[in-house]
């Protein structure tokens, strides 16, 4: 079935878009293993691989993800999303923030709100986005290690970015290792942006999936956070209970063992840091 499945995703329209590619693939997947449905076979999807999408989009979850008493609605996107991926949880978390914060000068680590531009609306009135490999419109290309800036910000916040900043599984052709000044490459950037770029007063957030990468799950579990001395520390985590739905813990144990892609698809804990100035 999976054979049938990657052939049909070379016929259909979005076939130059990757990301969309490799989402489409682990979502055939995981619906065929959860609900045992071939989608070729299902009268709801047989005809071609679009109708797989339309398919999805039936089971689209009414549900809302509550943050301290709040309700949002998941994010379900055709953009590396369609409903599986952490960005289900980690966009509306960063909206909790923009409502209860309304920061004025805004700066975004990682090129990711811009591709979701219609869930946020007019919710940055003034937004710096540094990427260190995008060229994009409005994009600064940077290492966020090198960036500086005479304005402060008010709310720095990142998605799913700073699990990557160290070896990212060898894939991260500048890492070396051992070069980091604390206890990691992400632990490096996380002080930067506190004590370089951050405004008094500012809210510092990061949020990253569990068990992608061990650099990260240190940094996030690790004491260091505690010991550094920022005036203000918050570890939070989010924890996917079911394949479209997601809870905020009400206590983080560091002890938990914390997957990725079991028992769902892609992450299954989503780490959030809040450091406060």
């Amino acid at each position: 079935m999976i054979e049938r499945v990657i052939k049909k995703i070379n016929w259909i329209k979005y076939k130059n878009n990757l990301r969309f590619q490799k989402v489409c693939k682990r979502l055939a997947f995981w619906l065929a293993k959860i609900s045992k449905v071939d989608l070729f076979e299902d009268a709801a999807a047989k005809k071609n691989f679009v109708e797989i999408i339309k398919y999805v989009e039936g089971r689209r979850t009414k549900k809302k993800l509550e943050i301290d008493g709040q309700n949002f609605e998941y994010l379900f996107h055709s953009y590396n999303n369609l409903g599986l991926t952490e960005r289900s949880v980690e966009i509306p978390i960063i909206q909790f923030y923009l409502n209860n914060l309304k920061p004025k000068d805004v700066l975004e680590i990682g090129n990711v709100t811009n591709y979701y531009q219609s869930y946020y609306e007019n919710s940055f009135p003034n937004k710096t986005v540094v990427d260190k490999i995008e060229f994009c419109y409005n994009v600064i290309t940077s290492d966020i290690a090198k960036y500086f800036s005479d304005k402060k910000f008010d709310f720095i916040f990142s998605i799913s970015t700073f699990e990557h900043m160290d070896s990212d599984l060898d894939r991260n052709p500048d890492y070396k290792k051992g070069s980091a000044k604390s206890l990691s490459i992400a632990a490096d950037n996380i002080i930067h942006c506190y004590e370089n770029l951050l405004a008094t007063n500012g809210t510092l957030l990061i949020t990253a999936p569990m068990g992608y990468t061990p650099e990260w799950d240190l940094t996030f579990k690790n004491d260091w956070l505690l010991r550094y001395g920022f005036n203000n520390v918050t570890r939070h985590l989010y924890k996917r209970i079911s394949i479209e739905e997601w809870i905020k813990l009400d206590s983080v144990n560091l002890n938990d063992e914390m997957n990725y892609d079991e028992p769902f698809p892609y992450a299954n804990y989503v780490a959030v840091i809040e450091i406060k100035k």
